[in-house]
């Protein structure tokens, strides 16, 4: 299979050296053709009173065939190209070359002793046309032989042509060795372009039929190479104008993106990186997005693979918020509370002053016994949803276990959380007073007020105002039985 596919290499490598030839010799033609009336003027002018007829005869004889030479090949190269055997006409045309280069310097022993004109076709046909070294080396050796014969019968002096025998055989034998440089040259290039465009070939069936969104981009410019059509769709493009897509848009931001060109040029390679793109205004993704760093048509690219994951974000977020949020009151749980106030003591220079407010639920106990757990467990709600409606965006409420509960009142001054609990009991009145519930809603409170500059643990201060809550845990109890016994 191999042998196969070389062979089949060498031939259109073949073809296509000819193709080339044959547009080259259609430059040799016209350049032989524009140059004849400079050859007319020496042989029938310059030449005109010269006395050797056997010479100007000849010369003239080898200026006019050229000429006729060139428009016969410029009649043929008019012609259909399909119908032309252009491997004939470029061997022909060759092997009419060097006859005239042989006849030429025969010719030329007449008058002026000298075979400068072989010497020059010779070098000519090996680095212009350089056809196969087999061919060339049958019409050089043929040539040559007829040029050395020619030569033996028209020069008298022995030692004069052992001479140009040795200069033009060593001209034809560094001719043949420059044809097969540049044919070898010619052929290396093809089969490197030829395994390159196979290849490139491979690589783009391979990127088009990947299931995943594929993007090759220049790595220099961001300019997009080659986009699947799992990214068109990815990335709602339209497929009729995909050049309009820039890599930029992979990014959130312009140094994002530099970042990650400086971390391939580094390492190559990135694996993993997660990140969420805005595909549209009215649609983001998630994705994991894979970087490598290729070579593809002399250019370096980036090779991005993508990977929608925004599904199993959904899915990770839900996990997170059952995994934050307390399941009977909808507040977030301990777990998620306590995480929030160890982040804000370990902010560093970004830490803020906050108000924490230790709340525990009134009569709990009691109206588990004289209700049920169901109905204590609708106190502990009715409460959370009370305090929650009187809450601003930024401050947070969790649940810390059984009845006690924190409020965090973030950007606020004590008189502020001391205003916004009085809306809560108001609240907790109203409701009181509407005779709702079967029972009575109240809860105990007490702050502490967390400064940056103060050195306290989390456990010291939820103490402090567990404490503070528990003075006016005691009011309450005396503000009860007070009323009692009234």
């Amino acid at each position: 299979m191999r042998s196969i596919r070389n062979h089949s290499v060498n031939q259109e490598f073949n073809q296509s050296n000819y193709e080339q030839l044959y547009e080259r010799m259609k430059l040799i033609s016209y350049m032989l053709i524009f140059t004849y009336p400079c050859f007319f003027i020496v042989d029938f002018v310059l030449f005109k009173n010269l006395d050797a007829p056997v010479f100007k005869i000849g010369l003239a004889s080898v200026h006019i065939t050229g000429l006729m030479i060139s428009i016969i090949f410029l009649m043929i190269y008019r012609l259909d190209n399909q119908k032309v055997s252009k491997s004939l006409v470029v061997n022909g045309f060759i092997l009419f070359y060097l006859l005239m280069g042989a006849v030429s310097a025969i010719n030329s022993q007449l008058f002026t002793g000298n075979i400068y004109a072989y010497i020059i076709i010779l070098l000519a046909v090996a680095a212009i046309l350089p056809i196969r070294p087999r061919n060339l080396l049958i019409q050089f050796v043929t040539v040559h032989g007829g040029f050395l014969i020619g030569l033996f019968f028209i020069h008298p002096n022995h030692y004069s042509y052992l001479s140009m025998l040795i200069n033009s055989t060593g001209t034809v034998v560094i001719s043949f060795t420059i044809a097969l440089a540049f044919y070898s040259f010619r052929k290396n290039d093809f089969l490197n372009q030829a395994r390159l465009n196979q290849s490139e070939e491979s690589f783009r069936r391979l990127f088009t039929v990947n299931p995943n969104p594929l993007i090759l981009a220049k790595s220099a410019s961001g300019e997009i190479v080659l986009l699947n059509q799992q990214a068109i769709e990815y990335y709602h493009l339209d497929p009729h104008r995909t050049e309009s897509f820039e890599i930029q848009y992979l990014f959130r931001t312009l140094d994002e993106q530099q970042e990650i060109l400086k971390r391939l040029e580094a390492e190559k390679s990135i694996r993993n990186y997660l990140t969420e793109q805005q595909i549209t205004p009215e649609l983001k993704k998630w994705s994991l997005l894979n970087f490598e760093l290729v070579e593809y048509m002399g250019d370096t690219c980036m090779l991005i693979d993508t990977t929608d994951i925004t599904d199993l974000k959904k899915k990770e977020a839900e996990l997170l918020e059952h995994a934050s949020i307390d399941m009977l009151t909808g507040v977030r749980n301990r777990r998620c509370g306590i995480e929030l106030l160890r982040e804000l003591q370990s902010a560093g220079p970004r830490q803020t002053e906050f108000i924490l407010c230790y709340i525990d639920i009134n009569n709990l106990k009691i109206v588990n016994d004289r209700y049920g757990h169901s109905t204590g467990d609708d106190l502990i709600k009715t409460c959370c949803e009370t305090i929650n409606l009187h809450l601003e965006p930024q401050d947070v409420l969790f649940r810390l276990g059984g009845d006690e509960f924190i409020i965090i009142f973030l950007k606020k001054q004590l008189a502020d959380a001391e205003k916004a609990w009085d809306h809560i009991k108001l609240a907790f009145q109203a409701i009181n007073d509407s005779k709702q519930k079967p029972y009575q809603i109240s809860a105990s409170h007490g702050y502490y007020h967390y400064k940056p500059d103060v050195p306290i643990t989390l456990e010291e201060m939820l103490e402090l105002a567990d404490q503070d809550m528990y003075k006016n845990k005691v009011n309450y109890k005396g503000q009860k039985s007070e009323l009692m016994r009234r």
